[in-house]
């Protein structure tokens, strides 16, 4: 396997010319798809240390840490200068675009010292393990346990070839979905049975946010964007055996539970 510093001397000559540190951020409760969209709180985090940590760092090339020691490369960031303040240190971090074909795609292998957060670069080399596909959009989570929203759903619809799991578990059955407008706090219930199951009704929303429903596309007369206050999950997965009628009735059934069509975005 090719090393960390080999591959990144191919892009850059930063590691010879500057000071570089490679810093590994930990957080057990985020999975991979939660980091990415939670990208602005994690530089928040890496800008303010308890120690002086980047004092002598002319850059540092940040990673998530995954399971065991594999790390997910997130960016790389000048220094740009540092104060104290409150017995905190913050840092002038801009992100530069050297690597950015890398970005959310490259796994290290960090070694046994974890725990060893922060290091410089050219003493500390480390395995190039994965290059994951351009879109991907992380493992596939089970049809109950997960929630997209709009840009994800847009990001696996144009990256099929990177998300097979995702496409092959949406388009083998059918199923009642919802769809959360976080900006109204209203709720739309929809059901997909056919051909390509959920995939093929979810692929009419990735391509035009409101997928022809009425009061779906009422939301977007004033906002050509709207649908990015969408979040979209799976209410009830069903066996493509399952009949059009009574995937229907069971769509009926949720649409009364949660009253979707007295408060929320359902019309019938």
């Amino acid at each position: 396997m090719i090393g960390l510093n080999e591959l990144l001397s191919l892009k850059s000559d930063m590691l010879a010319k500057y000071k570089v540190k490679y810093v590994r951020h930990k957080d057990s409760r985020k999975e991979y798809r939660e980091l990415i969209k939670d990208r602005e709180e994690l530089l928040k985090y890496q800008a303010h240390q308890s120690k002086n940590v980047f004092k002598d760092c002319d850059y540092i090339i940040s990673f998530f840490g995954q399971d065991g020691a594999k790390s997910l490369f997130i960016g790389t960031f000048k220094v740009n200068g540092w104060y104290e303040s409150a017995g905190e240190f913050h840092y002038d971090l801009q992100e530069v675009d050297i690597f950015e074909d890398f970005k959310d795609r490259l796994v290290v292998d960090w070694g046994k010292a974890t725990l060893s957060w922060h290091q410089w670069a050219n003493d500390n080399d480390k395995e190039v393990v994965e290059m994951l596909p351009k879109g991907y959009l992380g493992e596939f989570p089970g049809l109950l346990n997960f929630i997209l929203d709009f840009d994800e759903l847009k990001q696996l619809h144009n990256n099929i070839d990177a998300n097979k799991e995702w496409y092959h578990h949406l388009s083998s059955v059918n199923g009642v979905y919802l769809i959360l407008d976080e900006n109204a706090g209203k709720q739309y219930i929809g059901s997909a049975y056919g051909k390509d199951g959920l995939w093929q009704r979810w692929s009419e929303y990735a391509r035009s946010g409101h997928g022809g429903n009425k009061l779906l596309k009422e939301c977007f007369v004033n906002d050509a964007n709207y649908a990015r206050n969408f979040k979209f999950t799976v209410l009830q997965s069903l066996p493509s055996n399952t009949t059009n009628k009574e995937v229907i009735n069971i769509e009926s059934l949720y649409k009364k539970k949660l009253g979707t069509r007295l408060f929320g975005l359902n019309d019938n």
